[in-house]
């Protein structure tokens, strides 16, 4: 074989060519076989340890393009230099050397002794290095080099990186830490004494002793002692460690540091900067996700909630420009679970035009991705993501430019989910009314792996009287079958307003009821009438609130109980629900079960109408609403016009008791819990939680990180 390279990872340059990228190159791989173990070294170690796990690096995933680099040596094995320290390992004036040297593409010599930097250069290895930049990653901002030696060794020189093929993930990712976020050594060598220089300038170390001037005191409890651990390569030695404490994510002030033993002071005990293997401490964490959130390109405004690794819990999935990330629920906080940078495997590569929904399609209690993107390649794609229990996706079926039946993906498909056939596997329902000649809408049936088209309807649902443009739909159980029906809804394109009731039927849809000008008890449709769907008497039958705040004199909230074929108004509000302080045009509604009473209210919000932003409650008892709210401020959460609120479901693994008097079963049963508020916009994510009056959960600015003391702002 001759030199190559292989794109491993392309998640674009970014806004204003802000992405990374490394290239990797290997050193002492000869043609044939060393090939292969070099790239399956790169895959394994590489891309599925240290980008792939689940920890910071997998985070920010999605701000490094990857190339590597395939350097074929003459000779297998790189370099080799023995060191003999003459018993005075610190004092490397007197040392012997004994050497192999080979012939191999970058001249490096492996060496396996930390006095001696693990690594020493060839006369030409910069150039080299330089020459295998240029030609096959130009403009590279780091470079990972792979030593093939069974010696130990890892260094970090300016941006290039060295490992050797002995070393494991853990190694790379300390390199890396070096590297990418300029990070210090927080481990002692023996030996090396105590530290008598000038402060280091690194964020992760420092000279100073006195709380008030640590660089990192935000991370400090107060009520741990400073300094925390005094003496050589210093623990916990000030007092009692705390209960609790953990090594690694609890900041306090230790000696030794910068591999000296004394002198100078670290954040923790033991960071990823110290020993490898713990994950990174809350100060060098915060540096990398400073450096590099803008290049991963994170933005919270796309979240979809669902439940994707398990049956029981709340998780939320957040598509970005180049990644998925799915969080999960941990009691009232969200952590980390995996991103998935540039392309989940299958293949489907991820881009800003993606749309997203979530739901059982398999029907196995677990929610999977239907993704369409219609703006960012030559013709549409449509495509079925599963979510695996450890967060890492599968494409399971993927439809270039067309689904058989639908004759063709255009630009305005749109994509509704729900159980039409009742089968328990979610399915989809796709619309189109502005592309073709008449409007289209066709029901994809899920086989649990894929989508069937069943029935496409051109120009008209038998009942409905001729599809248009401003036709809105609705999904809901309104007869509470476990059947799904279709609600539409029509103002703008007839001389009367229009509300069909459509339920499928050996395959097809048939219209169940169709309202023209007015629903009783209403009284008189209207061009802003606005629905949401939920089941707000808990009977298992969806029912509709209808509000209107825009065309009549006041606005107008009203309740209607689904019969299973019709809708009876329970309540009308004229101008005002107890509590909420006068509906206004602007209220916006989104259906939730806040209290976990099995009864659907409203989360409510206005953002225009007042001087003040306001959000709250509209409970529901089955047939009436009170309302409460927030003025202004939720907890932290300082309302906004670029909030966006979504339901997120929780469910809640419980085990009954067993004993006397207890029917034994096979084992824990999954709850419904009080659905809360997802809450976010680009830079903030945070939970709502009404089960009492409206109360802010959690919070997080730009990344999602559970400090143990303080945050990142």
């Amino acid at each position: 074989m001759t030199d190559s390279v292989t794109v491993l990872q392309d998640v674009g340059t970014g806004l204003f060519s802000f992405k990374k990228t490394l290239a990797i190159l290997g050193d002492g791989f000869a043609a044939g076989a060393d090939q292969t173990t070099y790239n399956n070294y790169v895959r394994d170690v590489v891309m599925k340890q240290v980008f792939g796990a689940a920890s910071y690096y997998n985070e920010d995933a999605a701000a490094w393009n990857i190339r590597r680099v395939n350097l074929e040596s003459k000779d297998s094995g790189a370099s080799e230099r023995t060191w003999n320290d003459a018993g005075t390992p610190t004092d490397i004036s007197d040392d012997t050397s004994t050497d192999s040297i080979h012939d191999t593409a970058l001249n490096i010599i492996a060496n396996g002794a930390w006095w001696h930097n693990w690594f020493e250069d060839g006369t030409d290895t910069g150039t080299r290095i330089s020459n295998a930049i240029n030609t096959w990653a130009k403009g590279a901002d780091f470079t990972l080099i792979i030593v093939n030696s069974t010696k130990p060794g890892g260094l970090r020189t300016g941006t290039t990186l060295k490992v050797t093929l002995n070393e494991g993930w853990a190694t790379i990712a300390h390199e890396f830490g070096h590297g990418f976020g300029d990070l210090a050594d927080e481990y002692s060598a023996n030996g090396k004494g105590a530290f008598t220089g000038s402060d280091p300038g690194k964020v992760n170390l420092t000279l100073e002793t006195k709380r008030s001037k640590l660089k990192w005191s935000n991370y400090v409890n107060p009520s741990t002692p400073v300094p925390t651990g005094v003496g050589t390569a210093a623990g916990w030695t000030v007092g009692t460690k705390p209960v609790g404490w953990d090594d690694a994510s609890d900041a306090g002030l230790f000696e030794g540091g910068h591999t000296f033993e004394t002198g100078i002071y670290r954040p923790v005990i033991n960071c990823r900067m110290n020993s490898d293997t713990p994950d990174f401490c809350p100060v060098c964490y915060t540096e990398l996700k400073t450096r590099y959130h803008l290049p991963a390109g994170h933005d919270f405004r796309k979240a979809v909630p669902g439940r994707f690794t398990s049956t029981y819990g709340s998780e939320v999935v957040v598509p970005e420009n180049r990644a998925l990330t799915v969080y999960r629920a941990d009691g009232n906080l969200w952590e980390h679970k995996k991103t998935t940078a540039a392309a989940v495997p299958g293949i489907w590569a991820i881009r800003p035009g993606d749309t997203y929904l979530a739901a059982d399609f398999d029907g196995d209690g677990r929610d999977e991705l239907v993704v369409f993107n219609s703006t960012d390649w030559v013709f549409p794609y449509l495509a079925l993501i599963k979510v695996n229990t450890d967060g890492t996706m599968r494409v399971q079926a993927r439809y270039d430019g067309d689904i058989p039946g639908w004759g063709g993906f255009a630009r305005n498909d749109r994509l509704m989910a729900g159980d039409f056939n009742g089968d328990g596997k979610t399915d989809l329902l796709i619309y189109n009314f502005d592309d073709w000649s008449m409007p289209y809408v066709a029901t994809l049936m899920s086989t649990g792996s894929g989508f069937t088209q069943s029935r496409r309807y051109d120009g008209d649902i038998p009942g409905w009287g001729g599809l248009a443009r401003h036709d809105q739909i609705f999904v809901g159980d309104f007869g509470g079958t476990d059947h799904d029906d279709l609600l539409i809804w029509n103002s703008r394109d007839w001389s009367s307003e229009y509300l069909g009731l459509f339920r499928m039927r050996r395959g097809a849809f048939s219209c169940i009821r169709l309202w023209e000008d007015d629903l009783p008890g209403w009284g008189g449709f209207a061009k802003h009438d606005r629905f949401i769907v939920g089941d707000f008497n808990g009977d298992g039958k969806d029912d509709l609130y209808l509000f209107n705040g825009t065309d009549w004199a006041n606005p107008y909230l009203a309740m209607f109980r689904s019969t299973g074929s019709d809708f009876t108004r329970s309540r009308m509000f004229d101008g005002e629900v107890p509590g909420w302080g006068g509906m206004r045009q602007g209220d916006q509604f989104l259906a939730a079960d806040l209290t976990g009473s099995g009864k659907v209210g409203l989360f409510a919000w206005n953002m225009v109408d007042w001087s003040h932003t306001y959000a709250g409650r509209m409970i529901s008892s089955g047939a009436n609403l009170s309302a409460d709210f927030r003025e202004d401020w939720i907890g932290e959460w300082h309302l906004s016009s670029s909030d966006v609120f979504n339901r997120v479901p929780v469910y809640e693994r419980f085990r009954p008791p067993i004993g006397k008097g207890h029917r034994i079963l096979p084992g824990p049963i999954i709850l419904r819990g009080p659905d809360r508020v997802l809450v976010h916009n680009r830079d903030w994510l945070g939970t709502f939680r009404g089960v009492q009056p409206l109360r802010l959960n959690c919070i997080y600015n730009k990344w999602v990180h559970n400090y143990r003391y303080g945050r990142n702002w």
